[in-house]
């Protein structure tokens, strides 16, 4: 494990491989650096992957005292390509970390070799987010439900019977927030990330200016990120591939991974 310091604030990082091509890698919530590993062993002569951890997950921290911002977020990582010597490289993103990679694209388009997003968060804005994020009493009440737990159980099984809620949703939430741990993480990174919105008019823009591949990997039976969610972006963009693999969100990362074309030399 590696780390790079910016501002007071610490991301952890792990490399994979060593091939000629550059991949920073942005895992999904709850998760770490670490969900990458697979990659290694199908694309290591091909790419050296950078998998960072977000922060609040994995050992990564941000202490800054305001909250995370887009230009915060594209500072650090100009810092990080700065140190590490980094011109140009492709981007991944798994769920929360697609809206990272996003916001990454949002602010170094003209550096892109590609842009891969696997069940990307970020593009559909999720109307329970939206409510418990956007205004001080959405958040009071979701700090509430998040220490009354019964409550949001109680509520969740009664949408899914009405149906209202997916099944797998709802199975998805109770495994999310099991723990006191878990429940913390979901508030601190919900809030946290708040103004971490990609704005998809000016990242389409750039990415059809550049001429940037898009390639997008789904689950046909994933309910957590459905495929209509990429629509937004996807009909903004002038070319763009889609891969829908038969299985449900958690298996993506490594299925990409054995899809994933060679890198186009720059």
């Amino acid at each position: 494990m590696s780390e790079f310091t910016f501002s007071d604030s610490r991301i952890t990082y792990q490399t994979y491989g060593n091939g000629p091509a550059i991949l920073l890698a942005f895992h999904g919530f709850g998760q770490s650096k670490h969900v990458f590993k697979p990659l290694e062993r199908l694309l290591y002569k091909q790419y050296t992957i950078y998998a960072i951890d977000l922060f609040f997950h994995g050992n990564s921290h941000y202490l800054g005292n305001k909250l995370l911002t887009k230009s915060i977020w594209c500072e650090l990582i100009g810092h990080f390509l700065q140190a590490h010597s980094i011109e140009r490289f492709s981007l991944m993103g798994f769920s929360l970390g697609g809206r990272f990679a996003l916001t990454t694209t949002e602010c170094f388009a003209n550096r892109l070799d590609q842009l891969i997003l696997i069940a990307s968060d970020g593009v559909t804005r999720n109307g329970w987010y939206q409510l418990a994020t956007s205004t001080g009493l959405g958040r009071r009440l979701f700090r509430y439900v998040m220490r009354h737990l019964s409550m949001l159980t109680t509520f969740g099984h009664l949408l899914t019977r009405l149906g209202l809620l997916n099944r797998t949703i709802m199975r998805f939430a109770e495994i999310s927030l099991g723990t006191p741990a878990q429940r913390a993480l979901v508030y601190r990174s919900w809030t946290q990330f708040r103004l971490i919105r990609p704005n998809l008019a000016v990242i389409a823009q750039s990415l059809n200016d550049h001429a940037v591949p898009v390639r997008f990997f789904m689950g046909a039976y994933d309910r957590i990120i459905p495929g209509i969610y990429i629509l937004p972006l996807t009909k903004r963009l002038q070319h763009h591939e889609l891969t829908v693999f038969k299985t449900g969100h958690n298996h993506l990362i490594e299925l990409t991974g054995e899809k994933l074309p060679p890198p186009t030399p720059s």
